[in-house]
C-alpha cells in the first residue's frame, strides 16, 4: 500500500484523483493521529519509526510550506474544521518528523517526502508521480 499523508489542503486527493493508474490511499488512521500538537516529536518519531519497521507500506509526505496558499485552498472549501485551520502548523508536523527521521537515517526506504511549495498541481502530481516509479522499481 503507498499512503499520502499531509495536512488538510495540501493536494492529497487532487494527486491522487490525477494519478489512477496507481493505487494510492489519502492518509492511513494509525499515521494521521501522531500529528497532532498534543504529541511530542520523539513520541511521533518512535510510533512512525515502529509502523515503518513493522509495515510492508511506503508513505509518502506531502509537505507545502506556503502559508498563504494553504491557507487560499483551505477557504475554498465549503466545509471547514478546526483542522483546516491550523493546516500550516500541521504541515510543520510532518515536514520536522521527515526531516528528524532522514537526518537520523530511519526512513527504512519507506517513507518519501515531497515538497509541493510553489508547485501547479501538474508539477506536484509530476513530482509525485517520479517517487512513486521509485517505489515500483524496489518492489
Amino acid at each position: 500500500m503507498i499512503v499520502l499523508e499531509g495536512t488538510d489542503a495540501v493536494g492529497k486527493t487532487s494527486v491522487i484523483n490525477n494519478l489512477k493508474d496507481y493505487q494510492l490511499f489519502d492518509r492511513d488512521k494509525n499515521i494521521c493521529k501522531l500529528f497532532d500538537f498534543n504529541i511530542s516529536l520523539l513520541d511521533r518519531v518512535t510510533k512512525l519509526k515502529e509502523y515503518l519497521n513493522n509495515s510492508k507500506d511506503y508513505i509518502i509526505f506531502l509537505i507545502n510550506n506556503d502559508k498563504e496558499e494553504l491557507e487560499r485552498r483551505v477557504n475554498l472549501r465549503k466545509t471547514t474544521d478546526e483542522y483546516d485551520k491550523y493546516a500550516y502548523l500541521y504541515n510543520l508536523l510532518y515536514l520536522e518528523t521527515y526531516l528528524y527521521l532522514e537526518a537520523n537515517n530511519l526512513l527504512y526506504g519507506k517513507l518519501f517526502m515531497v515538497d509541493c511549495t510553489n508547485l501547479s498541481l501538474e508539477e506536484q502530481t509530476n513530482k509525485v508521480k517520479k517517487v512513486l516509479d521509485k517505489i515500483i522499481e524496489r518492489k
